[in-house]
């Protein structure tokens, strides 16, 4: 495999001038093994390369919940009915557990909701859940545009 990998590398640095990225390049082969063909060629003189390192981040359990069911704001949100009445805090704790204080926390942060006596109202018609796309995005692409996203996604 070996020598059919360099001659492989070698034939496509011929017909494209050089490799973008060998992961896609040579999907079927371990990185490992890329790697050695490489510095055997460039040990002949044959190509110059650079390791390129990327971060991939992946989803857990809690994640995928969140992207099957939405955020726990969002959650929180969509169980207060509009209008003035709006629902207790207890029917909700009673409905969520421990994930209605978290998402009552950041419904009022994000000002989708207040407290008003003993009861949640809503503040807002309508909300898009940010963080259910942001989660959408990193399933997609394995990572995101902002590491201040990443990092309040770690968080949760």
């Amino acid at each position: 495999m070996s020598e059919e990998l360099k001659l492989s590398i070698l034939n496509k640095l011929e017909a494209e001038g050089s490799i973008a990225d060998t992961k896609i390049a040579f999907a079927d082969v371990s990185a490992e093994t890329i790697l050695g063909a490489l510095k055997s060629l460039e040990s002949q003189e044959k190509v110059t390369y650079k390791t390129l390192t990327t971060e991939v981040w992946t989803i857990e359990s809690e994640g995928q919940d969140m992207l099957d069911n939405g955020s726990y704001e969002a959650r929180i949100f969509d169980a207060v009915p509009a209008g003035e009445q709006g629902i207790p805090v207890a029917e909700l704790s009673a409905k969520f557990g421990k994930i209605a204080s978290l998402g009552q926390g950041s419904g009022f942060k994000n000002k989708w909701i207040k407290k008003n006596g003993s009861n949640i109202v809503r503040l807002v018609d309508s909300i898009v859940d940010q963080v259910k796309v942001d989660l959408e995005t990193v399933k997609a692409t394995g990572g995101h545009t902002s590491s201040e996203v990443i990092k309040d996604l770690k968080r949760r």
